[in-house]
């Protein structure tokens, strides 16, 4: 009889505390007073509760239209409301303490990306709903803080890695009344976190030509955190034909992030064939720019530096040498070979 009533018991509460889900979900984006209200509902059901909100923010729940309801920012304050408070007031923004530094400057970033993805779900709660709750200071000083802020929360999902983010980020990258400095964040971070899922949102924004060029930029430079060979293929369909320089420049910047040794070495020898394949197609498209594009020698050389394809060294030099080349590309060329040949005798 008792394992009965404790049954009924239990499924009351988690009928109420859905339905105290569901009314905070529901809060109008913006709306910091009413979703804090609404929030105290689900936190007043108590320590009991942190069971039912870990199964309600497992993974799987973290869908493009699920994301929003705020289950595993409710149970963090519960079960670690040290760390709800430390994100909740970062240190980098109390003007107490970053005035008393030389250049007095907000900065809030490292102090959250070391927190790690359990900050994650308590910095997306800010952005939407309260993150004008926050005591920013008055006049530029709080403009200031506002856009480190700002900056952080669409950054720190990129440093932690964390894929529940990746509905946020695509939705605020395509929010085309939002600044252009925030979605080139969230760009870049969608492409840390995203994996493939993201290609596609990437490029639909990189593809559009009446986007900011800031923002397709970022998406450039976003292809490069999609550790795949899709990503390699992307950026090869597009950047011959890209007119913009600093777009074009970025597609560098990317091939050189997604060929990068050392970043295909930190995944682990189970990823050796893949990183073999993508680091070789990388070097090779690098090369083919430096002929086509010599003007664009720095970005090329610095890129390929970074993918350290020991087969890149001899393309170099063949391009330095070929007399069907224009002079240009041999020219540029030979500017980049001491580098290349110095990065790839350190390895």
């Amino acid at each position: 009889m008792l394992t009965l009533l404790l049954s009924v018991l239990l499924a009351q509460v988690s009928t109420d505390l859905d339905a105290a889900l569901d009314a905070l979900a529901a809060v109008k984006p913006g709306d910091g007073a009413a979703y804090e209200t609404a929030r105290e509902r689900v936190l007043a059901f108590g320590k009991i509760a942190i069971p039912a909100l870990a199964e309600r923010a497992a993974p799987d729940r973290w869908t493009e239209a699920g994301w929003v309801r705020a289950t595993e920012a409710c149970r963090l304050r519960l079960a670690q409301p040290e760390l709800a408070e430390a994100v909740d007031r970062p240190a980098g923004l109390d003007p107490t303490k970053y005035r008393l530094f030389r250049r007095p400057e907000p900065m809030c970033l490292p102090e959250l990306a070391h927190r790690g993805a359990d900050a994650v779900p308590l910095l997306l709660e800010r952005w939407r709903w309260t993150f004008d709750r926050h005591g920013f200071s008055e006049g530029e000083a709080g403009d200031r803080e506002r856009e480190v802020f700002r900056r952080a929360i669409l950054a720190a999902p990129g440093r932690a890695a964390d894929a529940r983010a990746r509905h946020f980020l695509a939705e605020t990258l395509g929010s085309a009344t939002l600044a252009d400095g925030w979605r080139q964040e969230a760009a870049v971070s969608l492409g840390m976190t995203g994996g493939l899922a993201a290609l596609p949102k990437i490029t639909a924004v990189l593809d559009d030509g009446s986007q900011p060029a800031a923002v397709r930029e970022a998406c450039a430079r976003a292809l490069g955190r999609i550790a795949d060979p899709a990503a390699l293929d992307a950026i090869r369909a597009r950047i011959e034909a890209e007119k913009d320089v600093q777009t074009r420049r970025s597609f560098f910047d990317g091939l050189g992030i997604l060929g990068s040794a050392w970043g295909w070495r930190s995944r682990g020898k189970a990823s050796a064939a893949t990183a073999d394949r993508v680091r070789a197609g990388c070097a090779d498209l690098l090369v083919q720019m430096l002929r086509q594009a010599p003007e664009e020698s720095e970005s090329i050389g610095r890129a390929l530096g970074m993918t350290a394809w020991p087969a890149s060294l001899k393309a170099v030099e063949a391009l330095a040498a070929d007399g069907s080349a224009s002079a240009e590309a041999r020219t540029a060329a030979s500017a980049i070979l001491p580098g290349l040949r110095k990065t790839l005798s350190r390895r």
